[in-house]
């Protein structure tokens, strides 16, 4: 029962339902289903349907965004209510996933929850892509159009016709694609709304989906067929042997009596029926990886699109080894061409990151490596945006320390399941599934949030709670389960945290 409430919570929460339907504006869903959730899960620990267990990654979270609110206390107060209420929602997220979620039904009900928001949020932007240019009117101080557009019905092709007759003289009018659920593109590019406003977000979350969607479509192993006794014929049963008091118990079974068994024509042997059944199961998650590529192409997100081909490159390689290697190498170059931006746009995104880079360096000076509290990088930056790098993100805001808790964090998240996945332990079909596709699903998560502000993203802590959930739920059906961080792996990480800012400070040297 828990499971499918903190679904519900993940489903709000991205979703953000309350913003696109009058009658749910103004309604605290997501504090309700917070609450609803503590509730079920008291209730299913007491039933002894869950059994709580710590997993390691939980400690450095709380530890992570405990520390995050201390360097906010510490360096701008007044921002410590609203921040702090920010970190909280995270907080809970995350352990409300980690709790509720553990158990096998919960991880399914967890990963169809997620690959369910993806495709929604797919759909979204892909009707976006497919419908005509038209006047939007978005807030007065909002000339880059993050925030919501409204519609005014005009057709156009560039921002200055909507400028033309404007119904509002002085409005902030932009020439943009209208959507389903009051969504718009940015710029030509397609987006959700709320925390997913921005394509490379919509991206990043879509391309996470991907490893989950294939374990649910992943046939569930069934129990081991039994032994057959003697030379392993099968023994043929009672009511085709001989009976009397001069019958053999060892002579075979009268031919008059026993049943042929159906054959099959030539042409349809067993091995052709289930690699045919194989392919119609795979069809559905074959749309979705289809619709989410094609929404990173047309999100023109250069991140989006190195995180799907680096989740879909990873998942090739292990299910078929070699051939995976060919069958990435052939989806490679087609998404390299189509995806991504160029020519003076993104000259001036990659610009723009590497100055932001620098301000995160000078922050972290400033500050001789405390941080400047959390939430505060836009407000000290000279542009008004945050670092577009989650890790330079942690060590700006929260400091040194930060930084390195935030790297552990991310390295216990990822060892649960490369432990559940390859350790020699007897779990269930539901984790040996799912290891993987959670492990796959982080790696590209950890290589998305190297562009992308991350560090507290609620969509980030639910894939987390999600390994934290595994972790319960392996720990539960096996008791030899036992992942810990040893000192010398947390010295290790933070080693090599120091090692990327030390390359990251020469490169940005090199580039003057």
């Amino acid at each position: 029962m828990a499971a499918w409430v903190v679904c519900a919570l993940c489903a709000l929460v991205i979703i953000k339902p309350q913003e696109f339907i009058p009658e749910l504006s103004g309604i605290p869903l997501v504090h309700a289903a917070f609450g609803l959730t503590l509730l079920c899960v008291a209730l299913d620990v007491v039933w002894r349907r869950l059994r709580p267990t710590l997993a390691p990654q939980i400690v450095y979270a709380i530890a992570f965004l405990a520390w995050a609110a201390l360097t906010t206390a510490l360096k701008r107060p007044t921002a410590l209510e609203e921040r702090g209420l920010q970190l909280a929602t995270v907080v809970g997220v995350f352990l409300a996933v980690a709790f509720a979620a553990a158990s096998p039904r919960g991880l399914r009900a967890l990963a169809i929850t997620l690959v369910g928001c993806a495709v929604l949020t797919t759909v979204v932007a892909i009707t976006q892509a497919c419908q005509p240019y038209g006047c939007m009117l978005a807030a007065p101080d909002d000339w880059a159009g993050r925030g919501e557009l409204e519609p005014d019905g005009r057709p156009c092709e560039t921002n200055l016709d909507c400028r033309k007759d404007a119904p509002v003289p002085d409005g902030n009018y932009r020439c943009e694609r209208p959507g389903p659920l009051g969504t718009s593109t940015i710029d030509g590019r397609v987006r959700y709304r709320g925390s997913l406003a921005d394509p490379n977000e919509l991206s990043l979350m879509a391309g996470m989906s991907i490893p989950l969607a294939i374990a649910l479509a992943e046939r569930r192993a069934g129990p081991r067929a039994p032994r057959k006794p003697g030379n392993g014929r099968p023994r043929p049963p009672d009511s085709a042997r001989p009976t009397g008091a001069g019958a053999d118990p060892r002579a075979p079974a009268s031919p008059r009596r026993a049943r042929a068994a159906p054959t099959l024509p030539l042409l349809l042997t067993d091995r052709l029926l289930s690699r045919v059944a194989s392919a119609l199961r795979a069809l559905p998650v074959t749309a979705v990886i289809v619709a989410i590529g094609a929404t990173v192409v047309m999100s023109r997100s250069r991140s989006g699109l190195i995180v799907y081909l680096a989740v879909l490159g990873l998942t090739f390689i292990r299910r078929s080894g070699t051939l995976g290697v060919v069958a990435a190498c052939f989806v490679g170059p087609p998404m390299l061409l189509l995806g991504g931006r160029s020519g003076d746009e993104a000259t001036e995104s990659s610009e723009e990151r590497v100055a932001l880079l620098r301000e995160a360096f000078e922050m972290i000076r400033r500050t001789k490596g405390i941080g400047v509290g959390a939430g505060q990088f836009g407000d000290e930056s000279s542009f008004g945006l945050t670092a577009h790098n989650s890790y330079m993100l942690a060590a700006a805001e929260t400091g040194l320390l930060g930084m390195c808790l935030f790297a552990l964090v991310l390295y216990a998240s990822l060892k649960v399941p490369l432990v559940i996945w390859l350790g020699d332990v007897e779990v269930g079909p539901a984790a040996r599934r799912f290891a993987p596709a959670i492990f796959v699903s982080l790696c590209g998560a950890l290589i998305g949030i190297f562009f992308l502000s991350w560090a507290y993203k609620d969509v980030l802590y639910m894939a987390l709670g999600a390994s934290a959930a595994l972790y319960g739920a392996a720990r539960a059906e096996d008791s030899r389960v036992s992942v810990r961080v040893s000192s010398r792996e947390a010295a290790l990480v933070c080693g090599a945290m120091f090692a990327v800012l030390v390359s990251l400070n020469i490169l940005l040297r090199i580039l003057g």
